[in-house]
């Protein structure tokens, strides 16, 4: 005994699977627009072209069934991997036909009254959704507030402060973002901020092990980024090193003037 459905999805045309007790031959350039994507190993699937020698000379009665969309998936995979399944449909199909040969069976798909939804689950997912869109918006606020003070910093330290103090809570909104990136560039930031108070040693610090993240996730961004604060490091490092001589220059000429006076 052997089944040919007919299957007519919406307005495209007619696909044909043929099902036989032993397995279910569906056309492959019609699998995939069905939706249907079986392992390459499965004994009971195969996927040829379909030829039906003398169809409209069978006598034959065709069999018609409606019903949604949603059913035609679940319907052949379990002809596909129920042998049980794939042969009590042969057999009930042959029964009401009344054919003891091959059955024809026209499957007419169509759009379902409701989609199928998860409401429960997609509550949670909106939630997700929102919880990140309000994280990012205010990851971008404080980035554009982050480089106002950054830029004052060079000239205030209180504004150096708060520069720093927003570096952390977009590091704290890059962990709950979980994106290790934007983490490594709000240490970056703190780094910066942590030299414009003339904490040099601990922005090196910073600043070395943010390079060494950047080389291994082979950033190229960050890595510039990097480069660029190291050298604002090195010219801060500069500026205090000309400044501490000439604070000994200063010290060593007043205390030469001193000992002139009192000789």
């Amino acid at each position: 005994m052997q089944l040919v459905v007919k299957i007519r999805l919406f307005r495209s045309p007619f696909t044909i699977c043929y099902i036989t007790e032993h397995n279910v031959i569906l056309p492959d350039e019609h699998s995939k627009c069905i939706g249907i994507n079986f392992a390459s190993g499965d004994q009971n699937y195969e996927c040829n072209k379909i030829h039906i020698e003398n169809e409209n000379k069978l006598n034959r009665k065709t069999l018609g069934y409606k019903t949604t969309a949603l059913f035609l998936q679940p319907f052949l995979r379990e002809c596909v991997y129920s042998d049980v399944y794939r042969r009590n449909i042969i057999r009930y199909l042959n029964e009401i036909s009344g054919n003891s040969g091959t059955v024809f069976f026209k499957l007419i798909l169509e759009p379902p009254d409701k989609e199928v939804i998860d409401y429960i689950w997609n509550d949670r997912v909106q939630h997700l959704l929102r919880t990140r869109i309000e994280i990012e918006n205010a990851f971008a606020w404080l980035s554009t507030l982050g480089g106002a003070y950054s830029a004052l910093g060079d000239y205030f330290e209180h504004c150096a402060e708060e520069a720093g103090r927003i570096s952390i809570k977009q590091y704290r909104l890059s962990k709950m973002l979980g994106d290790e990136s934007l983490c490594a560039r709000s240490r970056l930031y703190l780094a910066l901020a942590y030299s414009q108070k003339g904490n040099l040693k601990l922005s090196r610090h910073i600043v070395r092990s943010v390079a060494d993240f950047a080389r291994i996730t082979n950033d190229k961004r960050l890595n510039r980024m990097c480069q660029g604060v190291w050298a604002k490091l090195k010219y801060l490092r500069q500026l205090k090193k000309n400044s501490e001589l000439n604070n000994v220059n200063g010290t060593t000429e007043s205390v030469a003037r001193v000992m002139e006076v009192n000789v």
